[in-house]
């Protein structure tokens, strides 16, 4: 790794006209057939010091790349649509149509990738980043360290590789999930805020719509809209699950009791708070504690 590290600092001072495409990583795998469509696969992956020729460009492939531009700048051009990436941004690439990317001339990227294929994986992409593509990363050392994890998993081809491959995945977006989630609170308005820090804090509180709009100071309408737009949601759905999330947790306690529950959760009754709890959980309150809340495996 310091070798890596001096090698891209000595790279980083040389004129950029003057650079020359280096990989420092350039892995693959063999994923095993048996596995297919019950884990998130990767067949690729990289780490890149590119100079200002590096341009990539394809009909098609599979799944979808992740590029991460740890340094520098460049362009990625999907169908006709051109996105310009900038340091410290994660952007993907879904490969079921002309695509490609290139470096800025002036300043080359620097970039970790990888392609990734599996019904989770575009399910996954589809929630993280949405239409834009492109997440900023304000922990470029985690995801770094990500990348060098998993470059090891990929080098020692091991009987499991797959599925620590699979596990590996997963952590990967839980790391890009902290990422987006950081960003949009940093973006939500301050009376969206406002709201849901007192409904988070106090969800038994009955919480008409009136005590809504008092909290926000702004219309009912405008709410709703602030709701969907930020959070994909509804106010009154958002309140459900604060108070499921919260009888939850009160469920798991020895000798209180499903009535209780309800009350300090909010419900108006046992009734409403067994239906509210079966719409989002599945199950009852009761079948639920008896399943997952019996004090152990």
């Amino acid at each position: 790794m310091d070798s890596q590290i001096n090698y891209l600092y000595k790279t980083r001072m040389i004129p950029p006209h003057e650079k020359r495409t280096v990989f420092v990583e350039n892995l693959h795998t063999l994923p095993d057939p048996r596995w297919d469509g019950a884990l998130a696969r990767v067949a690729r992956a990289g780490h890149v010091i590119c100079g200002p020729d590096y341009a990539i460009s394809r009909m098609s492939s599979p799944g979808f790349d992740l590029l991460y531009c740890r340094e520098g700048q460049g362009t990625i051009r999907i169908g006709e649509e051109l996105r310009r990436i900038g340091p410290s941004t994660c952007a993907v690439i879904a490969g079921d149509q002309p695509h490609g990317h290139f470096a800025d001339r002036q300043d080359p990227w620097v970039l970790y990738w990888l392609r990734i294929t599996g019904a989770e994986a575009t399910e996954m992409v589809r929630l993280l980043f949405g239409p834009g593509g492109r997440i900023p990363i304000a922990r470029g050392a985690a995801v770094a360290d990500w990348f060098s994890r998993l470059f090891d998993l990929m080098r020692e081809r091991s009987k499991n590789q797959d599925l620590l491959i699979n596990r590996q995945i997963a952590e990967l977006w839980s790391l890009l999930n902290a990422e987006r989630l950081a960003l949009e609170s940093d973006r939500l308005p301050p009376a969206l805020m406002r709201l849901i820090a007192a409904m988070g804090a106090r969800p038994e509180l009955r919480w008409t719509a009136e005590d809504m709009v008092a909290t926000a100071r702004m219309s009912a309408a405008q709410l709703r809209r602030l709701f969907s737009a930020h959070l994909q949601t509804t106010p009154r759905d958002w309140l459900r699950r604060q108070r499921i999330q919260r009888a939850q947790d009160l469920l798991l306690r020895q000798g209180v009791t499903v009535s209780a529950v309800a009350d300090a959760c909010g419900f108006s009754d046992i009734y409403h708070f067994s239906r509210e709890f079966r719409r989002v959980v599945g199950l009852s309150p009761t079948a639920w504690r008896q399943s997952d809340g019996g004090g152990g495996l």
